[in-house]
């Protein structure tokens, strides 16, 4: 698979097969994450795998923010209400649950860069995921910090996506997106 269709294909998934990754190929994707672009080659992630116990602790503090919050929105339909449910309760039964996170940042210059360059690694490791037909959801739960103190987050680190991976059973549609020419500014 080229980049550019790596690119222009990868799709978010919810929901996954019961099919293993196999700790090579997670090595091969997280080694993928490595090579992101980063101030002064400072490489401020971490990846952390999440096990069964604290996999499910996680899930049932997610289910609890997702009915404290987004859920209670009247203007989601329910059908969307209770995929977010059934997602919640084992993230999409996806294999890996993984959470990427930034050091701990001590200068203004790394406050901006850390969360920068581990957002490029998480984009990384999702590219090479999918060049594997492997999908995932990028969760943005880890900004909570009931999850931060979970996954042992040392104070100053941020957590910056939990992603669910595996092999999708069912890849969404494409999504439209607005032309890079609607998006251009152009100074003189």
């Amino acid at each position: 698979m080229e980049l550019k269709e790596a690119i222009l294909t990868r799709r978010t998934a919810r929901k996954f097969l019961p099919k293993a990754i196999s700790e090579e190929t997670l090595l091969e994707i997280l080694e993928a994450g490595t090579w992101a672009p980063s101030h002064g080659n400072n490489q401020p992630w971490e990846f952390i795998l999440i096990g069964d116990e604290t996999r499910s602790k996680l899930a049932k503090m997610y289910q609890e923010y997702m009915e404290a919050g987004p859920l209670k929105n009247p203007d989601l339909p329910e059908e969307r209400k209770q995929a977010a449910r059934n997602f919640a309760m084992n993230f999409g039964d996806a294999p890996v649950l993984l959470a990427v996170a930034s050091a701990p940042a001590e200068t203004d210059l790394n406050k901006y860069d850390f969360p920068m360059a581990t957002a490029a690694a998480i984009q990384n490791i999702f590219l090479l995921a999918w060049e594997k037909q492997i999908a995932g959801v990028w969760l943005s739960y880890g900004m909570n910090p009931k999850a931060e103190k979970l996954l042992e987050i040392p104070e100053g680190g941020r957590i910056s996506g939990i992603l669910a991976l595996g092999y999708p059973e069912f890849v969404p549609p494409v999504q439209p997106r607005i032309a890079a020419d609607d998006k251009l500014r152009r100074l003189p």
